[in-house]
């Protein structure tokens, strides 16, 4: 396995280059983009606590995940949870991208990560986790591909504006994984009130926006009379707003239990529980499992 391009570190950025890779240096731990050659697989010492795009330049092999293989080619994309077991077997000399996301990526600065947070945890609990292509739709396949070909453009070539133009590259490309993932769940589970549907796609999207949840929000966002907001609810999902909340927000915090390896208070924090002992206490409720357990199903 031989890298072809990854970040470098300089100690005093005098001109574009050097800028961007002072800037590349500063996220780095968070957040970071590596091309590989393979002529066979090996098993990489990399730490993600959300999971990895794998993006295929050249060759053709088979992606394995969960010991289920599947053939790849180039130009495909795949999702790897970050404690999923995983590997390649490479038949051509393969050419891989890969892009990290890790939590201090996201944590609180000069950007308001809500949103990119929402929408991974969104992919996180709603992620089939199955092998085979991530993207599906051919129409979003072609737009994926460009996007990927803007981050691979702009890591090749090291200007101080690339950080910048990847990042809003990254947004755009969460919010297509999203648009798949949602598709697939309405083939599975469909609504007879269209606005409903709407409203549960809007929930799935907010859930770590607590402002944006609120019987008060949700029923002027949807134009629904806050009286009758909590008798829609029911009728339409077949149970109570807070239950389905608190059930969507286990469901991720079961996800990042089994796919990653981020502390449970971690979680906890991220998904508005008071603490670990919180959530465990929550999830025991509704799953009849808590975290530790939860976890060791994947070990």
């Amino acid at each position: 396995m031989q890298v072809i391009n990854s970040v470098l570190k300089q100690d005093k950025p005098v001109s574009n280059q050097d800028a961007y890779l002072c800037d590349m240096e500063h996220i780095k731990d968070n957040f970071s983009i590596e091309v590989l050659e393979c002529t066979h697989w090996e098993e990489r010492n990399r730490k993600n606590n959300f999971f990895e795009l794998v993006y295929i330049l050249k060759g053709h092999g088979q992606h394995i995940a969960n010991h289920v293989p599947t053939p790849y080619h180039p130009e495909e994309v795949f999702l790897l949870p970050a404690a999923r077991c995983h590997a390649y077997n490479v038949a051509e000399k393969t050419t891989f991208l890969f892009i990290r996301f890790t939590t201090h990526y996201f944590s609180p600065g000069l950007i308001d990560y809500t949103q990119w947070m929402n929408r991974i945890n969104f992919i996180l609990a709603n992620h089939d986790y199955l092998p085979g292509e991530l993207v599906t739709d051919p129409d979003d396949k072609v737009q994926l591909k460009r996007f990927l070909d803007i981050i691979l453009y702009e890591h090749n070539k090291k200007e101080s504006c690339g950080p910048a133009i990847i990042r809003n590259t990254l947004v755009s490309i969460l919010a297509l994984i999203s648009r798949n993932i949602q598709k697939k769940i309405q083939n599975t589970r469909s609504y007879k009130d269209q606005r409903f549907t709407q409203l549960i796609e809007y929930i799935n999207y907010n859930l770590l926006a607590p402002e944006k949840i609120t019987v008060k929000h949700l029923a002027a966002q949807f134009h629904i009379p806050a009286s009758y907001f909590s008798e829609y609810f029911s009728r339409n999902a077949a149970e109570n707003f807070q239950d389905y909340i608190l059930r969507s927000r286990i469901r991720i915090a079961a996800s990042r239990a089994k796919y990653t390896d981020a502390p449970f208070r971690e979680i906890a924090s991220d998904l508005g529980f008071t603490d670990s002992s919180h959530l465990n206490k929550v999830m025991k409720k509704y799953t009849g499992k808590n975290m530790r357990t939860t976890r060791q199903e994947m070990m």
